[in-house]
C-alpha cells in the first residue's frame, strides 16, 4: 500500500504550488533549523559555565567528549532520516526528529551526571540530524526557479542565526539562567517551533509528481535520470555515475564541519584561553555567526549566477586563511574582523556544499544525498569537540586547535576542487 494510500496528521498531498507558500515553506524549514541551531549551538556558549560548575566534575577531555555526542547523533540521525524523508515524506521526519530533539534538550537541562547529559547530547543530535536534510531537501523542491542557492542559504542561515540567539542568551542572561537555563531556553524555541510546522508544514513525497509540477518538468527530469525509476536512493548515489562525487563529498563535508563546529564549540573558551575576558570571548562566538549569517546571503547570490562550485571553493579557502589568523591574537576589534571572516568561509561553504550536493542528484535521491553527505560528514563535527579537548588537556595551547581547524576548512576546499562537473 502506498503512502498516499494512508493519509493521516503527519502526510498530506503537496498542495498546489503558488508563490506564497513557496516561501511560507522556506520560513518554516528555516526557524525549525533556526531552534535545531540553537539547541546544538548553545553548549559552546554554556560551556564556560559547565566547566566552572564543580557538581559536574567536567575537564577539558571529557567536555570535548560530551560535545561529540550530539554530532555522533546527527549522523545517525541524517544516515537514518535522509531515505526515510524520501520513501514517507519530509514534513513527517521533520515533525518527529523535532519531536525527539526537543524532548531530550529538556533532559539536557535536567540531569546531574556527565553520562546522562552525555547520553541526551546524543538522543537529542539523532534527531537534529533528522530535521535538516529534510528541511533541505523540501524547501528546495519548493523553492522558485533560479532561486536554488538562494534558498539553501535562508535555511541553513538558521544554523548561525540559532548561534547568534543562544550567544546573545548567554550574553544577557546567561549569569541568571545559568547552564541549565540556557538549554531550557532553547528547548521552550524548539517546542514553539514544532508545534507551527505540525499545523502549517505541507508534505512533499518525491516518489509521486507534486500537484505543481507540469508534465514538462517531469518529462525533463525523467530524460535527465533515465536509471532512476526503479532505483533506491541509496542505489542512485552509489551508482556509477554518481559514486565518485558521493565519497568526495563525504570528505569535503567532513572537513569543514570540522572546522566550523570545532569553531562554535571552542571559540568561546579558547579566547578565555587567550586571556580574552568572558565578555569578549562571548562577542567572538557571536561575530562568527553574525559573520556567517551576513556574508552566506552576499554569497548565496552570487552562487545563483556562477554556480554553487566556485563559491563554495573559495569560501572554504577563505575560513582556512582566516582561522590562521585567529591563531596569531591581537586586538580584539582586529580579532572581531578576522572571526566575522571566519563565520562567513566556514559557514558559505557548508550551506553551498548543501546546495551543490542537492543540485548534483536526481530529485528521487536528494534527501538521501544530503542524508548521506551530511551524515557521515558529520564525523568532521564529532572529531571537533574531541580534538579542541584533547590538545587543550594536553597543554598544547589554543595556537594548535585553531591550526588544526584551518587546515581543515583547506582540505575542503583541495577535495571540492576534484568534484567532476554535472552532465545533465
Amino acid at each position: 500500500m502506498t503512502v498516499e494510500a494512508q493519509p493521516s496528521a503527519l502526510t498530506r498531498p503537496a498542495p498546489p504550488r503558488t508563490p506564497a507558500l513557496m516561501w511560507a515553506v522556506v520560513a518554516l524549514c528555516t526557524a525549525a533549523i533556526t531552534v535545531e541551531g540553537f539547541d546544538l549551538i548553545v553548549y559552546g556558549v554554556a560551556l564556560p559555565a559547565m566547566l566552572a560548575d564543580g557538581s559536574l566534575g567536567l575537564d577539558k577531555s571529557l567536555a570535548g567528549t560530551l560535545g561529540s555526542l550530539a554530532y555522533a547523533g546527527m549522523l545517525v540521525g541524517a544516515v537514518v532520516c535522509g531515505p526515510l524523508a524520501d520513501r514517507l515524506g519530509r514534513r513527517r521526519l521533520v515533525l518527529a526528529s523535532g519531536a525527539v530533539f526537543t524532548v531530550f534538550t529538556v533532559v539536557c537541562a535536567l540531569v546531574t551526571e556527565p553520562w546522562q547529559f552525555g547520553a541526551a547530547r546524543l538522543l537529542a543530535g539523532i534527531g537534529m540530524g533528522g530535521v535538516m536534510p529534510s528541511c533541505v531537501a523540501l524547501s528546495k523542491e519548493y523553492a522558485p526557479r533560479g532561486r536554488s542557492a538562494l534558498v539553501a542559504t535562508v535555511v541553513l542561515a538558521g544554523i548561525p542565526v540559532g548561534g547568534v540567539l543562544a550567544a546573545l542568551t548567554a550574553a544577557a542572561w546567561g549569569g541568571p539562567l545559568g547552564w541549565r537555563g540556557l538549554f531550557g531556553v532553547g528547548a521552550a524555541l524548539s517546542a514553539i517551533m514544532m508545534t507551527a510546522a505540525y499545523f502549517l508544514l505541507p508534505d512533499s513525497v518525491p516518489s509521486r509528481p507534486a500537484t505543481g509540477t507540469t508534465v514538462q518538468d517531469a518529462a525533463r527530469e525523467a530524460a535527465r535520470n533515465p536509471q532512476d525509476g526503479g532505483e533506491t536512493g541509496v542505489r542512485t548515489i552509489l551508482s556509477g555515475p554518481y559514486a565518485r562525487r558521493t565519497v568526495l563529498f563525504i570528505i569535503a563535508n567532513f572537513a569543514v564541519l570540522l572546522s566550523w563546529y570545532g569553531l562554535n564549540t571552542w571559540l568561546t573558551q579558547l579566547m578565555r584561553e587567550m586571556d580574552y575576558p568572558l565578555g569578549s570571548a562571548l562577542r567572538f562566538t557571536l561575530v562568527l555567526n553574525l559573520g556567517a549569517v551576513v556574508g552566506s546571503f552576499a554569497l548565496a547570490a552570487l552562487a545563483d549566477r556562477i554556480g554553487p562550485r566556485p563559491v563554495t571553493i573559495g569560501s572554504a579557502a577563505l575560513a582556512g586563511l582566516a582561522v590562521l589568523g585567529l591563531s596569531q591574537g591581537g586586538s580584539t576589534v582586529v580579532i572581531l574582523g578576522i572571526t566575522a571572516l571566519a563565520g562567513v568561509g566556514a559557514h558559505s561553504s557548508l550551506t553551498m556544499l548543501n546546495d551543490w550536493v542537492a543540485s548534483s542528484y536526481p530529485a528521487t535521491a536528494r534527501a538521501t544525498a544530503l542524508g548521506w553527505a551530511s551524515g557521515f560528514g558529520r564525523g568532521g563535527a564529532i572529531v571537533a569537540p574531541l580534538v579542541g579537548g584533547w590538545i587543550l588537556q594536553a597543554a598544547l595551547g589554543p595556537t594548535v586547535v585553531f591550526h588544526v581547524f584551518a587546515a581543515a576548512a583547506l582540505l575542503c576546499a583541495v577535495t571540492l576542487l576534484a568534484v567532476p562537473a554535472r552532465r545533465d
